[in-house]
């Protein structure tokens, strides 16, 4: 078990740091059921470092990408297939509508997924840029595996952990 993850160097201190994903945290929604959360590095004031963080796309966004996979060309569905492992297009069409019904009750901006904390500055995942806390140069390095205990966490539709964390391994 693993999961995905980013490196980032800042060479001015020699320190690394990564930024860990997970494919098991899911917003609990009001009927019962889960929807994946979206996820993105980010800077938290409160945790003092890199962290993951909900990503809220715009619903225009995700009218965007809805359309996109209803009039997909050659190069979109082979792509889809490619990533999807052969689900059908018709599966990602419904999972975007459920995302856009959530979005356009989601009130609270993102959260840190590890703190709470509202409104983590967004980091990129690939180039270089200043460290929104200290000012340093940060360098991103590989996308990867980290051979690391999965996390397993629930919130609520607007990015509040339903459960506490549970303890490190």
């Amino acid at each position: 078990m693993g999961r995905g993850s980013v490196a980032y160097h800042l060479p001015e201190s020699g320190r690394d740091e990564w930024v860990l994903w997970s494919a098991f945290i899911d917003y609990r929604l009001a009927d019962g059921t889960r929807l994946h959360i979206l996820q993105r590095p980010a800077w938290c004031r409160v945790c003092n470092r890199f962290v993951i963080a909900e990503d809220i796309p715009s619903p225009e966004a995700l009218q965007e990408e809805i359309a996109r996979f209803r009039s997909a060309d050659g190069e979109t569905l082979k792509t889809w297939a490619f990533v999807s492992n052969g689900s059908p297009v018709a599966e990602r069409v419904a999972e975007l509508l459920r995302y856009l019904e959530w979005r356009r009750g989601r009130q609270s901006p993102p959260h840190c997924l590890e703190c709470g904390a509202v409104d983590p500055i967004p980091i990129p995942t690939s180039g270089e840029f200043v460290h929104p806390g200290t000012g340093e140069r940060v360098v991103v390095g590989d996308w990867g595996w980290a051979d690391t205990a999965p996390w397993f966490a629930e919130f609520s539709p607007e990015g509040e952990r339903l459960a506490p964390p549970e303890p490190a391994l």
